[in-house]
């Protein structure tokens, strides 16, 4: 615990000494500062905002938060007399007073019916199923040669209906078992594909395993349960794809232990004994189970936060330049909870931070600049797209969208994959589609006059990672509005409990937003606006 308080701290600390300010203390860049940043984050990435998911309360009092903020630094409304501009999706749910799971024993006379929560993987996400069967318990649903493994020895799988546990087996000290780690790890069912496809089985009910200390997936892995307990959507309903796997639900222990009544043999017991003897405790139980899900749809109100300086030349002020960054995440459920101090709270901070920069300029810039906080990015960039379709001001004004998402992370030890690029505490990626060289031209001119380095490593629409399409700009990318997307890359904390505010850099977040600060600076107050020498609707389908 000490050795993760230190480690930030000490490069936190490096990183103020190390990193040349970008501007002179008497220039407005040099009022964005760390500890101004630090005290942002500290409110949106709070456990008390339970992760800021998309639809909930929390989500809703960051919003406001960020209004509150946007007025204070003396931002205008964007939209009329409000900081907000609302848009609705749809969301199809699981409809829990029609959806229900029996439990046969013997003839149909003798029927448990359990309405405890169902989450469907496969198919993926709330979905209209009916299927009933035969069970039988096959341990962890687990046939790994490697590990001279086998759940299925022994049982009859072929259009049954499996009963497994989650995770794999594991020492007395919660290691695991096998040579691979990934097997216990959050999304370690992908791991079991295999096994379950070569099963023939008709569905797999999948619970939690007892020495997990989890009862539900919504305790165990509150990320995956968000997304598979909500189909969103924005118009036409998307079809829910199955392929040619089986059903597969991730159900409540209380179901589970129901299931097992009867039978003698409890999840604890049959976990202890596959985990010391690491053989097969399979059997099949000697009930039939009916599933019935039934969905149902709802609209789901969401809003974006803009404020705006309006320009000081009279007619350049038309002109907009955008910055943007989003304020959802992901979620949580009880103590388990993604606070995403990195993303985006840090992209947020860096906003309010530039907003106030802007606005103790003693010379307000030439074009307008709006500061855009978008929600529904962790769920497919609906708060930008709601935005581009609808925008406060014209899509046709807007010269150009400087995104941030994930601006206070460095590399650590950990960040050696290639899904893992991370930058060090004196270097951010810039992401760019270089539809404007002028832009591009701007950037480097930044990058020269500081010791913070600019890395274009992850640009561009065909780097495997497809960064460039997978935050907010992109949706401005495609009206041809020439972006910059500043990040620190993805660490390997991405999306988990341990993205949290004592892991943040915020010696180089100063850096990064002082950056940004100058390239939406001199974008503002050029004379002519930036060429889109080559536009994102002459690229050809190649280069999407």
């Amino acid at each position: 615990m000490n050795v993760k308080i230190l480690k930030p701290v000490t490069v936190f600390i490096c990183s103020v000494l190390t990193l040349t300010a970008i501007a002179q203390k008497d220039s407005p860049a040099a009022t964005i500062t760390a500890s101004d940043l630090e005290s942002h984050v500290s409110f949106l990435a709070s456990p008390l905002l339970m992760g800021r998911m998309n639809g909930e309360k929390s989500l809703d009092i960051a919003a406001e938060y960020i209004a509150s903020q946007a007025k204070l630094a003396g931002l205008k409304p964007a939209n009329g007399n409000s900081y907000f501009q609302p848009y609705t999706l749809g969301r199809e749910i699981n409809d829990r007073d029609k959806s229900e799971v029996k439990i046969i024993s013997g003839d149909s006379r003798n029927t448990e019916i359990s309405k405890a929560p169902l989450y469907c993987v496969s198919p993926y996400g709330p979905s209209n199923i009916s299927f009933e069967g035969d069970v039988v318990f096959a341990g962890y649903g687990i046939k790994s040669d490697n590990n001279n493994y086998n759940d299925f020895v022994n049982i009859d799988t072929e259009g049954k209906i499996l009963l497994i546990m989650d995770r794999a087996p594991t020492s007395d000290d919660g290691t695991c078992r096998f040579n691979n780690p990934e097997w216990i790890a959050e999304n370690n069912i992908r791991m079991k594909y295999s096994s379950i496809m070569l099963s023939k089985a008709k569905a797999v009910l999948v619970v939690p395993d007892p020495k997990s200390g989890f009862r539900s997936l919504a305790e165990s892995n509150p990320q995956l349960a968000g997304y598979t307990g909500a189909r969103i959507f924005n118009g036409e309903k998307p079809e829910s794809y199955q392929g040619s796997s089986p059903n597969i639900i991730f159900i409540h222990r209380n179901l589970a232990d129901n299931i097992l009544k009867g039978t003698g043999l409890s999840l604890e017991y049959l976990q202890n004994g596959i985990d010391q003897n690491m053989k097969s405790y399979s059997f099949a139980i000697n009930k039939k189970i009916a599933v019935n899900i039934v969905t149902k749809e709802e609209s789901m109100p969401m809003k974006n936060v803009a404020g705006y300086i309006e320009g000081s030349d009279p007619l350049l002020k038309n002109e907009v330049v955008v910055f943007s960054g989003h304020y959802d995440h992901v979620g949580g459920y009880g103590d388990k909870i993604y606070t995403g101090a990195d993303d985006n709270a840090s992209g947020c901070a860096a906003l309010l931070e530039i907003a106030q920069a802007f606005q103790l300029s003693k010379t307000k810039p030439r074009r307008t600049i709006l500061f855009l906080w978008v929600s529904g990015e962790e769920i497919g960039l609906h708060g930008s797209a709601a935005y581009t379709r609808n925008p406060l001001f014209p899509l046709e004004n807007t010269v150009v969208d400087l995104n941030m998402d994930m601006i206070g992370r460095v590399k650590t030890p950990a960040d050696t994959g290639d899904d893992n690029p991370m930058s060090g505490p004196g270097t951010v990626f810039l992401i760019t589609d270089n539809q404007s060289s002028e832009l591009s031209a701007i950037a480097k001119q930044v990058d020269n006059r500081t010791d913070l380095d600019f890395d274009y490593s992850l640009s561009g629409p065909n780097h495997p990672l497809q960064l460039f399409a997978r935050s907010d700009h992109y949706n401005f990318v495609k009206h041809d509005i020439p972006a910059i997307f500043f990040s620190s890359g993805l660490h390997t904390d991405y999306h988990t409990t341990r993205d949290v505010i004592g892991l943040l850099d915020f010696g180089k977040m100063e850096a990064v937003s002082r950056a940004m600060y100058e390239i939406g600076l001199e974008v503002a107050n050029r004379k002519a606006r930036i060429a889109v020498d080559n536009p994102f609707s002459k690229w050809g389908s190649r280069n999407r």
